[in-house]
């Protein structure tokens, strides 16, 4: 499983791509959402009980925690010096 800050960094990165919205993280999925009305109307008390506790409640990682911080690249100042002359 990813740990919060990976979560957070990829869920940032699809925001950044436009692959969804802080909206869109808001709610659950249609499948989770899904699940959980089926988990409630399984004939097994034992297994809805299980499946029912199972779940945890959703929530948005970006707007509880804010965004990631990202380290801020900085070009080297070597990267721009001139190469000592070579000589033959």
């Amino acid at each position: 499983m990813f740990d919060g800050k990976t979560l957070r960094v990829l869920l940032q990165r699809g925001i950044e791509n436009g692959w969804w919205t802080v909206d869109h993280l808001d709610s659950p999925s249609v499948g989770v959402a899904l699940l959980r009305r089926e988990a409630i109307r399984h004939p097994d008390p034992q297994i809805r009980a299980a499946l029912s506790e199972g779940m945890k409640p959703h929530r948005n990682m970006l707007r509880e925690l804010g965004p990631p911080e990202r380290p801020e690249a900085k070009p080297s100042p070597r990267d721009f010096t001139e190469p000592p002359a070579l000589r033959f």
